[in-house]
């Protein structure tokens, strides 16, 4: 088969792709959107009977003493479970002389503009160098427990569900003057994203702005083309970062394993230290990328385009520039 005969299958291939998830995404939306006028939008029962916490009388001394490695939710956690009730989380913020703790600030973001089940933050305390958010804890298993127990059918609902988040979360556009990344009082914060900045999260400072962003990737797309030494007439050169679409919110790290299936049958969306403002499509790019890749997870990996939406270019773009991601000059 000829070089050109080839190319004009996989063109073909990805448009037939790129039309069935677009048409699948056009129908569940409509569907959704006559859902929620049958059914009256209404705010989560258990987050509204979440008003207190039983560490509520605790002390901030007393806590933090808490915070002790057997209390871990799990042995990767930054999480501690100090009541029965109630978690500690370590902040994972990587600006130093952070004014506030940017998890705390998108869980009540999103617990006031959404009706996305998660943890409700009861307090923030101050530690050094360091934040440590008290919220819910969320009795259940994870959906990365529970995900090979799944039929196709139930699979296919929890996509459904995820979908119907996301489009609640991209309706929180930023302004204007909202910089990229996580929210903040003090402005500008670097980009904790490891999906999309990997290695480079260290050594990267804050966006100013959507546009300085943009500017950052399509250097570092230069970066990539240069390394591989793609010539200047070459296509590729001319592709560039989309930042055609606003900046909404975002988790950002969308796994199985973020995902409790609680008691009370809600999925709840938890570890939300990498939430922030990027494009939309990279919700899409940071599932791919921060999904587990055990075969179980296989279907997993065939809804992402439906749960996030078929942003197939963008993602490959992206991929296409990681050399350059790596080195800086």
């Amino acid at each position: 088969m000829h070089a050109a005969t080839r190319l004009a299958w996989k063109t073909l291939i990805h448009a037939s792709r790129w039309l069935f998830y677009s048409s699948l995404c056009v129908l569940a939306d409509a569907l959704d959107t006559v859902l929620s006028h049958l059914i009256p939008d209404i705010r989560c029962p258990a987050i509204l009977l979440i008003q207190s916490s039983d560490a509520d009388s605790l002390s901030d001394e007393t806590v933090i003493k808490l915070i002790v490695r057997p209390r871990k939710l799990s042995p990767d956690s930054s999480a501690y479970q100090i009541t029965s009730r109630t978690v500690a989380k370590i902040s994972q913020d990587a600006d130093e002389g952070a004014t506030d703790a940017s998890e705390a600030n998108a869980l009540d973001l999103v617990a006031k503009k959404t009706n996305i089940p998660v943890p409700r933050v009861h307090r923030v305390i101050k530690q050094e160098e360091r934040y440590v958010i008290l919220m819910d804890y969320i009795p259940g298993q994870t959906l990365a427990q529970l995900w090979p127990t799944y039929s196709i059918w139930k699979k296919s609902r929890v996509a459904f569900t995820l979908r119907r988040y996301i489009r609640q979360l991209q309706h929180l556009k930023a302004t204007p003057a909202t910089p990229p990344g996580p929210l903040s009082s003090q402005g500008p914060r670097i980009c904790e994203n490891p999906g999309i900045f990997s290695s480079m999260r260290s050594s990267l400072t804050p966006f100013a702005s959507y546009a300085e962003l943009a500017v950052f990737f399509n250097q570092r797309c230069k970066v990539a083309l240069d390394h591989y030494k793609i010539p200047e007439n070459d296509p590729s050169r001319k592709r560039r970062f989309d930042d055609s679409g606003p900046l909404v919110f975002g988790h950002q790290d969308l796994t199985p394993a973020n995902i409790i299936v609680g008691e009370d049958g809600l999925f709840w969306i938890v570890d939300w230290s990498w939430a922030g403002y990027y494009p939309a499509w990279c919700e899409y790019a940071t599932m791919l990328r921060q999904g587990d890749r055990k075969s179980d997870y296989n279907f997993w990996d065939c809804l992402v385009p439906f749960i996030c939406g078929p942003y197939f270019k963008q993602e490959q773009w992206l991929s296409s520039i990681e050399v350059g991601l790596y080195y800086r000059e």
